[in-house]
């Protein structure tokens, strides 16, 4: 019993200590963005899909319209809102007329409603690059011109920006940026420079791409049913040949993923099954490492045997609460004291993606917006990771390199 529980510490601590170094590798190949735009910068055209957004869509379009670009271009999408989303959106583009507004009535036959709002703005789009982002973004005047002038220095087709999660309340700062901490590490942001390998990576709030790469990939045409279109963006695309880079956003951007702790969680329960590919079995063995992750040195700590096994698992805890800490940092600006949560967090998470794939099984199918779809036919429309060969991943250099 004294070995096994002397193996499962070590075990432990050398599961965290891995998570930790992977980001810390992660943290190192992140793009800077540069203090300034530098030479004339190309037309963007920001597509901003619309639902139901009255409480935050106009702050989030003023920021669009304060961007130092010369030639900008903003396209927002109303689907279908049912407050006073609409309304907003067209009194701010009789005000400036780089707003224009695409009204969508009615959904077509197989589309999720954003990737069809997606779709049909980029369809509307003047700019030679392209950025996707939701309608709750507030951005610092120059954050697009930076994030251009970084893609045209590295060589790169699309550019994705994590942004500031503004989270007041602990506990939901904890758990945001506790998932972020669990998940950076398998996304594999040190591999988008290698080529062949797996990585790839999307985010909502900031997707910069090329126009002439997305179009020739497909666009959000590949994407008519994935919940997880923002992730799955940056697959197509780098798959697809599409140099990809992910940079923090110094600030620059920030979004508040959702308002309060319980709707953090349920809003991950809605597409957590999804990001797995609806894959019960790959749902089960992350949950079942999350747990582990989370109770065994817990246990370990308070009743294992012996000191050694109670001093690996207060390392592993210890390792844990640091690299979660500096996920909180970066991401939330906060003190680093949600580390102290992690092992609870992990455990909620789990707790998550088990219930995300019930809920789905339950239902059915997925409900999204408003809009039941039948779960063979979102399992059917999802693009997976082995779809799309990775002799189309290309990598990239440091300026000046390749």
């Amino acid at each position: 019993m004294a070995t096994l529980a002397l193996a499962a510490a070590a075990l432990s601590l050398a599961a965290w200590a891995r998570l930790a170094w992977l980001g810390h590798a992660d943290r190192r190949a992140l793009v800077r963005l540069p203090e300034g735009a530098e030479g004339p910068l190309p037309p963007v055209t920001a597509i901003v899909p619309c639902r139901n957004e009255a409480r935050s869509v106009e702050r989030a379009m003023r920021s669009l319209l304060a961007q130092d670009l010369p030639d900008l271009q903003v396209v927002a999408v109303d689907d279908r809102s049912e407050d006073g989303t609409g309304a907003i959106l067209d009194r701010l583009a009789a005000e400036d007329p780089r707003l224009e507004v695409v009204h969508v009535t009615a959904l077509p036959e197989g589309w999720l409603g954003k990737n069809h709002a997606c779709a049909a703005g980029a369809r509307r789009a003047r700019g030679a690059w392209l950025l996707f982002t939701d309608a709750d973004v507030v951005f610092a005047p120059e954050a697009l011109s930076r994030a251009a002038t970084a893609a045209r220095r590295h060589g790169l087709g699309h550019l994705a920006v994590v942004p500031r999660f503004v989270a007041p309340g602990l506990l939901e700062r904890a758990f945001v940026t506790a998932f972020a901490a669990l998940l950076a590490p398998f996304v594999g942001v040190r591999d988008l420079r290698r080529p062949g390998t797996r990585a790839y990576f999307g985010v909502g709030a900031f997707n910069l791409v090329r126009r002439e790469a997305y179009e020739r990939a497909g666009g959000h045409g590949r994407l008519p049913l994935e919940v997880v279109d923002d992730i799955k963006l940056g697959l197509l695309l780098r798959r697809s040949g599409v140099p990809q880079g992910v940079a923090d956003c110094a600030g620059l951007v920030s979004v508040r993923w959702q308002h309060g702790f319980l709707p953090s969680v349920l809003g991950l329960v809605k597409n957590a099954f999804a990001a797995l590919e609806y894959r019960p079995l790959r749902a089960a063995a992350a949950a079942a490492l999350g747990f582990a992750g989370g109770v065994l040195p817990v246990a370990l700590l308070v009743a294992g045997p012996g000191a050694l096994v109670r001093i690996l698992a207060g390392a592993a805890l210890a390792v844990a609460a640091l690299h979660h800490a500096e996920a909180a940092r970066r991401l939330s600006g906060a003190s680093g004291a949600e580390g102290l949560l992690m092992p609870a967090c992990a455990i909620l998470l789990s707790a998550v993606v088990l219930a995300s794939a019930a809920a789905a099984w339950a239902r059915g199918g997925v409900v999204w917006r408003g809009t039941h779809y039948p779960l063979a036919r979102v399992r059917a429309g999802c693009l997976r990771d082995e779809d799309l060969p990775v002799s189309g991943a290309v990598g990239w250099g440091e300026p000046g390199t390749s």
